[in-house]
């Protein structure tokens, strides 16, 4: 394979991520320019092709009517299934590294070398997210472990601290006394070697939970020992229908006092 890495940039996509489904195509051409192969699985109702990538439609009703009345969550079994689409055909060509990238998140495109040059079996950038149990606030997409071992997402206020930590080790690092443990899959860089050892999974558990996969990746990146990092010096946009990493930059500089060009200013300056 060489020095050079051969990433296959991977996306799980359907319509209801149309909004900003022309930026984003705007953003796989980059991605292209640089000699990348870009894979799209979308599970959208009907096919929807996406050129000029390749584009493999999974129907999703078979799913939703074999789990209807179950109790059990037919987006955790989608997004298992596709990811392992994403798996399957990488394993297939001579890649080296999977970039997953969901279809609402983006970086500026020097940021995927970021990731290479970290040399982590597997790397992450994370984003901001709404959850409705935080009453509006904003926190990232991460998850700490205490002591009790349950991982949590990480609160509003924990996630403020993270921002601009540096570069942190999953399952060795820790926020305020709680080991950072996940991170959504959103926008990671994995080594084929992780892909040829994990398949993605979707589970209950035994008190009735159902994570998703990416929680369930993370955890099989770490019972494998592999070497998973977080870059918290840099946030991924998040172009979701809430605008939510635009406001929660904005939220961050007033409390900080500060805006990003007189960070970036005081990083050069030490």
């Amino acid at each position: 394979m060489g020095d050079k890495p051969r990433i296959l940039i991977g996306t799980v996509t359907n319509q209801v991520k149309d909004y900003c489904w022309a930026a984003f195509k705007k953003q796989l051409l980059e991605f292209k320019k640089l000699g990348h192969d870009v894979l799209i699985v979308d599970n959208t109702h009907k096919i929807i092709n996406r050129p000029p990538f390749k584009t493999i439609h999974y129907n999703p009703k078979p799913i939703y009517s074999k789990l209807a009345g179950t109790g059990r969550n037919p987006l955790t079994v989608i997004t298992r299934d596709c990811m392992n689409i994403l798996r399957d055909e990488f394993l297939k060509g001579d890649y080296t590294h999977l970039f997953v990238l969901e279809s609402d998140v983006f970086i500026e495109i020097e940021r995927l070398q970021k990731l290479v040059d970290m040399k982590a079996d597997v790397a992450n950038y994370t984003y901001p997210m709404r959850l409705s149990r935080n009453n509006g606030l904003i926190s990232l997409c991460v998850q700490s472990r205490g002591t009790d071992n349950a991982s949590i997402m990480l609160s509003p206020q924990d996630s403020k601290d993270l921002v601009e930590s540096g570069l942190k080790v999953l399952n060795v690092d820790t926020i305020n006394g709680r080991t950072i443990s996940h991170c959504g899959y959103g926008c990671t860089l994995i080594s084929r070697k992780v892909l040829e050892k994990i398949e993605f999974q979707a589970v209950i558990t035994p008190d009735g939970k159902q994570p998703f996969p990416d929680s369930m990746f993370h955890e099989d990146v770490k019972s494998n020992n592999f070497y998973s990092v977080l870059d918290t010096d840099y946030l991924a946009f998040h172009a979701n229908l809430h605008d939510e990493t635009v406001k929660y930059k904005r939220v961050l500089d007033i409390q900080s006092k500060t805006t990003r060009r007189q960070r970036r200013a005081s990083k050069r300056r030490n």
